[in-house]
């Protein structure tokens, strides 16, 4: 056997690796991009009250946002949809600026979970995102947070 012949097999194999990978890849590429468009439309839009932005980045139909409120005596798990959260139209100014999503992972072709770190100036939030593509379109179908005070 000659030394052409030992290693056609590899190249063939590596070949259709080099062919294939890059389709696979490039779909969660894109699915990547529109997600990070997503949740960047959330973060800016919250910070200057633009309701356009938040309606490109949530679900207002179904989406529900969650939190723990700690302002009474005990704590609460409290909900409301998303559509109630956009309509306060409140701005606020150093909201999430330099945020950054700490993990992104896409499950499936329909359905991705990000976590991201949103600072404020005297404390941050986490968020814990669940987006799903709607008709082509990610957007956020769930908002779960907790607040984090600067130490």
């Amino acid at each position: 056997m000659n030394a052409t012949s030992k290693f056609f097999p590899t190249f063939c194999i590596a070949l259709f690796f080099a062919f294939s990978c890059p389709l696979i890849s490039g779909a969660q590429i894109s699915d990547s991009t529109s997600i990070n468009q997503a949740i960047d439309n959330y973060i800016v839009g919250w910070r200057t009250g633009d309701a356009q932005l938040l309606e490109e980045a949530f679900d207002l139909n179904a989406g529900v946002v969650i939190w723990v409120d700690k302002s009474g005596e005990s704590e609460q798990l409290k909900s409301m949809k998303l559509s109630e959260l956009i309509n306060r139209g409140k701005t606020q100014e150093d909201y999430g600026v330099g945020y950054t999503v700490q993990s992104l992972e896409i499950i499936d072709s329909q359905l991705a979970i990000a976590i991201v770190k949103i600072p404020m100036k005297d404390s941050y939030y986490i968020d814990c995102l669940e987006l799903q593509k709607i008709n082509n379109k990610w957007k956020i179908v769930l908002k779960s947070f907790v607040y984090f005070a600067r130490k």
